[in-house]
């Protein structure tokens, strides 16, 4: 996988989505309201117009995909991209598939498929966590990529180290919500299990990258 075959595949999924918004779309009431949020019970708790839902994770795919694909030009420390190339061009592939998993539960609404979204967006959520996570200890400091504090980025050796633990945090977490979503739980404790798994993932390489700085800091200069 390169960018330009990423680029390809991301322009081939943006259609599909659009594709099947439209098709199902065209079958629906035109005042029709499709749920955009679910809440901790795993109801529904914002609604939109038919063809907001519908073409949302298309239009979300589309910005992330030109985002991704202007990183190399955007991001000042360039040479470090290129040496992260598998976090940059999986992170980008992972949300394309969290798009794809959006238009999934938002479609499965009107065609009364009777999914439990919950679990979907749970297991989704984990597979990207697993797929984002297998490379972050590989890559190294970047602006626009990673796990940046102001300490990883003033310190390549807190970054690095910041990503082996973060990167085994995320794998970890996301194969714990991926197995939750395929067990009969309440939708309360699905919930909870995904909000204490993102805060770990999310305030222990913080936590961490402030303690490896200061101790950076405080060891006497030879």
């Amino acid at each position: 996988m390169n960018r330009n075959r990423l680029g390809i595949a991301s322009a081939i999924m943006v259609l599909v989505l659009v594709a099947v918004a439209l098709a199902v779309g065209s079958r629906l009431p035109a005042d029709l309201r499709l749920p955009t949020h679910w809440g901790i019970s795993g109801r529904p708790d914002h609604f939109s117009g038919k063809w907001p839902a519908l073409l949302l994770p298309a239009g979300i795919a589309a910005l992330v995909s030109l985002l991704f694909w202007f990183l190399p030009v955007l991001e000042p420390r360039a040479r470090n991209l290129g040496r992260s190339e598998g976090l940059y061009l999986w992170s980008w592939a992972a949300v394309l598939m969290m798009c794809a998993a959006v238009e999934l539960v938002v479609v499965s609404v009107p065609l009364h498929w009777g999914l439990r979204v919950e679990h979907i967006i749970n297991a989704a959520v984990g597979l990207m966590f697993v797929i984002i996570g297998n490379q972050l200890g590989k890559s190294r400091s970047m602006f626009l990529v990673g796990i940046r504090t102001p300490w990883t980025l003033s310190s390549e050796e807190v970054w690095i180290k910041t990503h082996r633990l973060g990167g085994k945090l995320m794998v970890l977490g996301g194969l714990l919500m991926i197995a939750a979503s395929f067990l009969p739980l309440p939708s309360g404790l699905l919930s909870g299990i995904c909000v204490a798994v993102i805060g770990a993932v999310v305030g222990v390489p913080i936590v961490y990258s402030y303690l490896l700085w200061r101790r950076e800091r405080d060891q006497p200069s030879e």
